[in-house]
């Protein structure tokens, strides 16, 4: 490679900005003509090898708009969410939506700069953000997920009041509403993993209960709303102390009131016995359908 070019190259992390380098551009075509470079978008060239990666690809949309920042499935891969795929099409939020971009999807928005970071030189927003924009487009079991990976509600919920007016903005303050705000247990943890490798939906983990409007009676364990079905995982450590039965028996009559069904499986099922647990609440899931029960929405946890 010339060594002037692979300078340029390492100061652009890899890619050239040619509208930088204009007393270039005699070298940058020669380089094109030869194969030692390619265009990935316009006035953006890198070497052949890695440009169709996910990074070279976000790091050029960065170059080509310095104020473009990398949202959804893209940023959450690169922010490291290890659980989201690989996304077919890069999702960027500009200030002005560019020419075409093969391989992106432009959305002509602007985020706050708090709600955004820098990974691999490529500026992506936050986990936080992400959450959100994922749960707009591909719906509300990303909220679970991220309160699984440790991401504060309160965090979130800046993050939406800080982007107000956005499309599903109502539902997802609806949903943040209905999050219950402390991490996760390590048995909750346990068993959502156990219920998702084998193919159990339509639960929901930590969902609110509601007596009317704003009137939280309490917070389900896994909730099938569908079979108004409420299934509680009682660990020994916090269960067994002193006022919880009591405070639980309580709270399980009024679920009963509004015509929920309450079903506590001891902890030590789900670690002990695992394959138990997934029989038990399998067995008891599809007999509430054959009762008549709908079909649960698909809810690809």
């Amino acid at each position: 490679m010339h060594p002037h070019r692979e300078n340029i190259l390492a100061e652009g992390l890899g890619l050239l900005d040619r509208r930088k380098h204009r007393d270039q551009r005699v070298l940058i075509d020669h380089a094109v003509r030869t194969g030692a470079l390619v265009r990935i978008l316009p006035n953006i060239y890198g070497p052949p090898a890695g440009a169709s990666s996910l990074l070279v690809r976000a790091r050029s949309a960065c170059l080509a708009d310095p104020d473009a920042v990398v949202t959804g499935l893209a940023a959450g891969v690169i922010g490291g969410w290890k659980e989201l795929p690989q996304p077919d099409l890069i999702d960027i939020a500009v200030k002005r939506i560019h020419g075409a971009w093969p391989g992106f999807r432009q959305e002509r928005r602007e985020v706050p700069r708090r709600l955004t970071r820098r990974a691999e030189g490529i500026r992506i927003t936050t986990f936080p953000m992400t959450a959100l924009d994922l749960a707009i487009a591909e719906g509300p079991r990303h909220i679970d997920d991220a309160l699984r990976r440790g991401i504060e509600l309160a965090k979130m919920r800046e993050a939406l009041a800080l982007t107000p007016r956005r499309r599903g903005s109502a539902a997802l303050r609806r949903e943040l509403d209905l999050a219950r705000d402390e991490p996760w247990s390590r048995l909750e943890c346990a068993a959502h993993e156990l219920l998702r490798t084998h193919g159990i939906t339509g639960w929901r983990a930590n969902r609110a209960i509601l007596a009317g409007e704003g009137d939280v009676v309490g917070y389900g364990d896994l909730v099938f709303e569908e079979l108004l079905l409420v299934i509680e995982l009682d660990g020994r450590e916090f269960h067994s102390k002193d006022g919880h039965a009591q405070r639980d028996k309580k709270r399980d009559r009024r679920f009963h009131r509004l015509g929920w069904e309450v079903l506590r499986l001891e902890g030590d099922l789900v670690f002990e016995t695992p394959a138990e647990f997934v029989a038990v609440v399998g067995d008891i899931v599809r007999s509430r359908y054959r009762w008549g029960r709908p079909a649960p929405r698909a809810l690809d946890r």
